[in-house]
C-alpha cells in the first residue's frame, strides 16, 4: 500500500466535485454577465462586474428608417441593389430614375452574357450614404417602366 501526499480516492472525488461546482458557478456567472450585455472575457468586466449598466429606454431609441451606408466609419459611396426591373430597362433609365436623389457614381443593369438581355436587376452607387438612404426609402416599392421595384442595400461580401 502506498500512502502518498495526494490522498485517497475519496479526496480525489471530493476535489473533482468541488472543481465541477466551481465551474458551474463560473458558467452561471458568465451567463448572467452576458445577459446584461457584458463580456466576461475582458479585463474591464473583472474590475467592473459589480457596476450596473445604464438602462436604455425604448423612447430614447431613434428609429429613422435610414437605409444602407457603407462599412462602419465610412462616408464614402454606397451601393444599392435594385430588383424587379423590366426586361426593357437600361442603365441610362436607371440612372435617370435615381439621379434626383443625389450624385451617382455608377448605375448598372445586369445583363445575361449570352443573350445581352436584362436579368431584371441592377445596382446604383451614390456618392453620399445620406443620398442613398433617401433614394432607398423613396424608390423601394416605386414603379419604373411599368414594374414595381425593390431597393435595398447591396450585400457586401
Amino acid at each position: 500500500m502506498s500512502f502518498g501526499v495526494g490522498g485517497g480516492k475519496r479526496d480525489r472525488e471530493a476535489a473533482r466535485d468541488r472543481k465541477k461546482k466551481e465551474k458551474e458557478e463560473r458558467l452561471r456567472h458568465n451567463r448572467a454577465l452576458r445577459a446584461k450585455g457584458l463580456d466576461p472575457d475582458t479585463d474591464i468586466v473583472a474590475t467592473n462586474a459589480s457596476q450596473q449598466m445604464d438602462e436604455v429606454k425604448l423612447e430614447d431609441i431613434n428609429i429613422s428608417g435610414v437605409a444602407p451606408r457603407g462599412p462602419k466609419g465610412s462616408n464614402g459611396p454606397t451601393k444599392l441593389f435594385v430588383g424587379g426591373l423590366s426586361w426593357d430597362t437600361e442603365s441610362e433609365q436607371l440612372k435617370a430614375a435615381f439621379s434626383p436623389f443625389g450624385v451617382l457614381r455608377e448605375s448598372n443593369v445586369v445583363t445575361d452574357r449570352l443573350t445581352g438581355r436584362s436579368r431584371g436587376f441592377g445596382f446604383v452607387v451614390f456618392e453620399k450614404p445620406q443620398d442613398a438612404a433617401v433614394a432607398a426609402r423613396e424608390m423601394n416599392g416605386a414603379e419604373l417602366d411599368g414594374r414595381t421595384i425593390r431597393v435595398n442595400a447591396a450585400d457586401r461580401g
